[in-house]
């Protein structure tokens, strides 16, 4: 049969001529094809013509497999033959057109005649690509919808226009104590608590009035306990294509923690403002990109008094003593090598010059990079005082005010290692009958009398220390080994000299002076005594008022 001469079957017995058919047939957008019993075609329409690339006429007559070709034919043989027996299929499958893959939907109707004698079969095959693909795109976004609705670490709910609950995630649950079946019993009203009530419903009726899509609030909700939570309530309407609502995507975060934590802080700074009140001193913050530097208002007044404002960094630099400058460098903190330090400088502030404790610290941005530097400085003027002479008692003979064996260790520490050093050790002969006869009152004014004395014949660079009962050191700094023996035989001649404290009681008090020299400072006062204490037992073991010199 020819499709295109009109010769055609009589498709259910209508009252159309074949030609008349033919041509509607051909309009349609799905494939439509006509089967004798034979399987063989004996009609197919320009759609099914133009996917298989097949003119209709040239397909009459042909064997279904020669047109749909190998990878179709076993997928639609037997649903074919099932029609042929007079049973309609209606089914979906995927359709191979060359590479290309396609999901149709095959409708097989059987065609009887008028005494209900199946005479062929009629095949309607349509494209559902597009319906599926979109069935399954909604499917994916359902189930996104879902795992994100669900599996939020925050609460979320969808609420219906009256308020109540109609779907709740288990965080929001979790959050007021409730099981997942006890949260669609109940409405906003059930769980937000009494005082916060009338501020979410009026921003949840203008949203039913259209005045606005959505919003945001703070507010307190009720747990299952009767307590108390903080959320924060970002409520969405869903709007229907009149634009009216119905239904409200709510997510709600707990936000008890943190607003806790603002008490804290609020409570905190209170307090420090009043501790900052209280105490001599202030702080300061640099921004690092821009350099900008600023002192709070009690640092500025503490410096330069009551009617100061904030200072910048050349003015506050300009009151630190020049001495300690490098001691108040922010350097290693702008350049990122350190995150926290502590100083101790001079300040010169409108009473007079006082010791500051400067806390500084170093705040990164995300990336890790030096951002800020803020600072508290805090006069700590008496407490150095008192550091200070605890550190000289401690370092110091308190009779005669010369250095003790600690101070003399810590004070040869302090000297650079390329300076050489003499050392003189004295030994006083005498003074064990002097203080033994005249008293200890005349004892320690002998001794007293010699540390003058020592004192009057060496430098300040020199360091002068009383060791043991009567026993000296002296470390003469950066001395050279040339004049070593003039100033050991002075020290020696002088301590000959007679001493005003036993002046006419017959005692005769002199000095036995061992003396050394090293390229470099020695580490302690052991360290001294090891040479210059050999000459001087060979100094003593030669007699009085002797003196020995080991280099």
């Amino acid at each position: 049969m020819d499709a295109n001469s009109g010769g055609f079957p009589c498709l259910g017995n209508g009252n159309w001529d074949a030609p008349t058919a033919a041509r509607i047939l051909d309009l349609l957008p799905g494939l439509v094809a006509y089967f004798g019993l034979d399987l063989r075609y004996r009609y197919a329409n320009d759609r099914y013509a133009e996917w298989r690339s097949i003119p209709g006429r040239e397909m009459v007559g042909k064997y279904v497999r020669e047109i749909v070709g190998e990878r179709n034919y076993p997928l639609i043989v037997s649903k074919l033959r099932q029609a042929a027996a007079g049973e309609p299929v209606v089914y979906e499958y995927d359709i191979f057109d060359g590479e290309q893959q396609r999901r149709v939907q095959g409708s097989y109707v059987p065609d009887v005649d008028a005494d209900r004698k199946v005479i062929g079969i009629i095949a309607l095959v349509t494209d559902i690509s597009v319906r599926d693909d979109l069935q399954r795109r909604i499917a994916r976004g359902e189930a996104m919808f879902n795992e994100a609705f669900e599996n939020a670490p925050i609460g979320n709910a969808i609420v219906d226009v009256q308020g109540h609950l109609i779907r709740s995630n288990r965080a929001f649950a979790a959050m007021l104590g409730r099981t997942l079946e006890e949260m669609t019993e109940l409405s906003i009203t059930d769980i937000t608590h009494p005082d916060d009530i009338d501020a979410d419903l009026v921003l949840f009726r203008s949203v039913l009035n259209k005045e606005r899509d959505g919003y945001w609030l703070e507010k307190r909700y009720v747990r299952k306990d009767g307590s108390c939570l903080y959320g924060k309530l970002v409520v969405a309407a869903v709007r229907n294509d009149a634009g009216d609502a119905v239904r409200f995507l709510t997510h709600v975060e707990d936000i008890t923690q943190q607003r806790e934590a603002e008490r804290r802080l609020a409570e905190t700074n209170a307090r420090l403002s009043l501790v900052t009140k209280a105490i001599p001193g202030g702080s300061w913050h640099l921004d690092v990109a821009t350099s900008r530097f600023e002192t709070s208002e009690a640092l500025a007044q503490f410096v330069c008094g009551p009617t100061s404002a904030t200072m910048d960094l050349a003015r506050y630099s300009s009151r630190i003593h020049p001495e300690d400058l490098v001691t108040a460098d922010l350097g290693p903190l702008l350049r990122g090598d350190m995150d926290r330090s502590s100083v101790e400088y001079r300040l010169e502030t409108i009473a007079r010059t006082r010791w500051m404790r400067c806390d500084r610290r170093l705040l990164r941005d995300a990336q890790g990079h030096p951002e800020q530097i803020v600072g508290v400085t805090i006069d700590f003027t008496e407490e150095h005082e008192r550091r200070a002479l605890a550190e000289g008692q401690a370092s110091t003979d308190p009779l005669t005010g010369l250095l003790n064996r600690r101070g003399l260790d810590q004070r040869l520490r302090d000297l650079p290692q390329e300076c050489p050093c003499g050392v003189l050790a004295i030994d006083l002969d005498g003074f064990k009958q002097v203080n033994d006869q005249l008293g200890h009152q005349a004892g320690d004014a002998l001794l007293t009398e010699t540390a003058y004395r020592l004192r009057a014949i060496t430098r300040t660079m020199d360091l002068v220390a009383r060791v043991g009962g009567d026993e000296f050191v002296v470390v003469l700094v950066g001395l050279e080994t040339s004049a070593l023996q003039v100033l050991a035989e002075r020290a020696t001649v002088r301590r000959q000299e007679h001493f005003a404290t036993i002046a006419g009681c017959g005692h005769h008090v002199g000095a036995s002076v061992g003396a050394s020299w090293s390229p470099q400072p020695p580490s302690s006062a052991g360290g001294i005594l090891a040479r210059a204490g050999a000459a001087l037992y060979q100094a003593k073991a030669a007699g009085r008022g002797t003196l020995r010199v080991i280099i």
